[in-house]
């Protein structure tokens, strides 16, 4: 799975709120390179919540845990 493939499989709250935080920006995850979407997450949701969303993506990848969104 790819960075930008987990970001599209979020919870319909969180992945709304990156896709409204990017298109502030102009982007959306489709015009945005897999090598830079960490860097445009985090200009777009700040560093703090692209930290947590790669962490999340990598235990997803490495198979710890299953995909399951934190939304608030």
């Amino acid at each position: 799975m790819r960075f930008k493939d987990f970001l599209n499989s979020l919870d319909d709250p969180l992945k709304f709120y990156l896709q409204y935080s990017l298109k502030r920006l102009g982007l959306t995850l489709d015009n945005v390179e897999e090598e830079e979407a960490m860097q445009v997450v985090a200009e777009a949701a700040g560093p703090h919540i692209a930290e947590v969303l790669y962490e999340m993506y990598l235990e997803v990848k490495q198979g710890k845990k299953k995909l399951v969104a934190v939304s608030a």
